[in-house]
């Protein structure tokens, strides 16, 4: 195959992947708690035009900083508040990453090279999931590879002699936007790794020129407003945030987010297929890469200490969730791409492995849906057999063409088969929606309330004031609702408080996790059942039809 078929080839699936973040049937309701509650704090935000303090049904929610509140706010305010408007910034966000990675790498020295690492990105199971789903991660990762991208070009820059003076600011804006979206690891990821840097090749003088340059000064000028604005209006919050939320998280299972050491090291080699048989390749140059070694593959070294320097990080750390390792991910595309366009070797051992894996996965799980009855239960068996055999024949024609000596061109039929697999799951969704969300449990308790009070009842759904579009009574629960203790009296019951109005005759619809059922069954006043999915009840102390289906 010649190069500009090999081009037009990767342009064509880059512009597939990226078609497919977006696709969204209706039906594809946002999923709690994550989704809803990113959206539910901007629709707050837009409600109560404070756009300082971050709320969730109507109590103090620090847990996080405000930039995907903000973007996602602006994409409400433009589009509406639906659930496509609530994940656009993150999709975008996606989109954006892969555009600059595709950008920063894609030089004439080594063409190909942006456009492989924009279609590895796009198409790993993990990033592209991610990609769709409305958390800061996503926001996060977007604006970290802007700030590890300017801080290669002021690097480079420096190297040749020449002023760097525009990386450097738009390094210090990157790095303040990742730090408004997730805290200091905004700083924390491109400091540790440029200590590295500056470690390994001996160009400590780049640590003084960093100091003198614009970024420092850009950053304080981008990041600070919003956190001084914040202590203000509530007095103690940099504690929390700061304490709590980070060194806390990171240090003791407060969080309750636990994992074994190699969490981080299992999900990137699950979540980066088919390209983890390729990642391997690319860290053979650098297997002895100190001083000399280094500054012959200075570029693939300062991918592989910005991919490790994250993944050691969260592996170390008492908090471990998925997203978490997502801004690893550009430069793992990155060392993944240089691997494949700088070794033609044949890779036949390892696409094999992969079509063995995504086979025994695919088959697997099918057999398990269809003896457990849920692939039944959905509707989505036709679905799944269709995903299941793009995936499977995808992986067998790389191999194939992997033992015909093609090269990388043989990875991309594994990317089309991961192709057809994610059109399968946007279609599937929405057909799952019933048990992924309480959305439906939510239009349900709307549509029978009229006039009665909502109340969450030791639980709190996120999904439900989304979809009414106010805060709901919480009873007997607060969990992460009210970060500093400073929650609406009217709208955080105690116990006593909800059983007093459920016998009182006062109208309440009220939504519980099905293993608190059995309380209700001895109450005074009766229970009628409105809607039910696996994990909660919805039920009214009033006599009222049945708006939804029990499941």
């Amino acid at each position: 195959m010649s190069a500009l078929p090999e081009r037009r080839a990767l342009i064509v699936l880059i512009v597939v992947f990226a078609a497919l973040l977006f696709v969204e049937l209706p039906g594809s309701w946002l999923i709690g708690p994550d989704e809803a509650r990113y959206a539910e704090v901007p629709r707050e935000m837009l409600a109560t035009r404070d756009f300082v303090t971050p709320r969730l049904d109507g109590a103090h929610y620090f847990e996080k900083p405000p930039l995907l509140y903000w973007v996602n706010a602006a994409s409400m305010a433009a589009f509406g508040q639906t659930a496509f408007a609530a994940r656009l910034p993150t999709r975008l966000a996606a989109l954006g990453t892969a555009a600059v990675v595709l950008a920063e790498l894609e030089t004439p020295v080594l063409p190909g090279l942006g456009l492989w690492a924009a279609l590895i990105l796009l198409s790993a199971p993990l990033s592209w999931a991610l990609g769709r789903y409305n958390i800061t991660d996503g926001v996060l990762t977007l604006a970290l590879t802007i700030a590890f991208f300017a801080l290669r070009r002021f690097l480079a820059a420096r190297e040749r002699g020449e002023r760097a003076r525009a990386a450097a600011a738009v390094l210090g804006a990157a790095a303040a936007a990742a730090m408004l979206a997730k805290g200091l690891i905004g700083i924390v990821f491109p400091g540790l790794v440029f200590l590295l840097w500056l470690a390994i090749t001996g160009r400590w003088r780049r640590l003084g020129e960093f100091f003198l340059s614009p970024a420092p000064i850009v950053f304080v000028l981008v990041a600070a407003p919003w956190f001084v604005l914040m202590e203000r209006a509530n007095p103690g919050f940099a504690h929390f945030f700061f304490v709590r939320e980070h060194f806390e998280r990171f240090a003791t299972n407060e969080a309750r987010r636990g994992g074994p050491i190699y969490y981080f090291v299992a999900a990137f080699i699950a979540g980066f297929l088919p390209w983890t048989v390729a990642f391997p390749r690319a860290l053979v140059p650098l297997r002895d890469a100190w001083r000399t070694r280094a500054r012959e593959h200075g570029d693939e070294l300062y991918f592989a200490l910005w991919f490790f320097v994250i993944l050691v990080f969260f592996s170390l750390s008492h908090s471990k969730l998925l997203p978490y390792i997502l801004p690893a991910f550009p430069a793992a595309a990155a060392l993944t791409a240089y691997g494949i366009l700088s070794n033609e070797a044949r890779w036949t051992r390892g696409l094999l492995a992969h079509g063995v894996v995504v086979t025994l996965v695919a088959a697997g799980g099918i057999a398990y849906g269809v003896w457990s009855g849920e692939m039944r239960r959905y509707g989505v068996l036709v679905i799944a057999l269709l995903g299941g055999a793009a995936l499977v024949a995808g992986a067998w024609v790389a191999a194939r063409r992997a033992r015909a000596r093609e090269g990388r061109r043989a990875f991309l039929p594994a990317a089309v088969g991961w192709a057809g697999f994610y059109l399968a799951l946007a279609v599937a969704v929405p057909r799952l929606s019933g048990d992924l969300t309480a959305h439906d449990l939510a239009v349900a308790a709307m549509r029978s309330a009229r006039g009665a009070v909502v109340v969450s009842y030791r639980c709190y759904p996120q999904e439900f004031p989304w979809v009414l579009r106010h805060p709901i009574a919480v009873a007997d629960y607060v969990d992460e609702l009210g970060s500093d203790g400073i929650r609406p009296a009217a709208l955080f019951w105690s116990r006593d408080e909800f059983w007093r109005r459920w016998d009182s005759g006062e109208r309440l619809v009220v939504v519980i996790k099905r293993r608190a059922r059995a309380e209700f069954d001895t109450a005074s006043a009766p229970a009628t059942a409105l809607a039910s999915n696996r994990r909660y009840v919805v039920l009214a102390n009033f006599v009222g039809p049945a708006t939804a289906s029990q499941r």
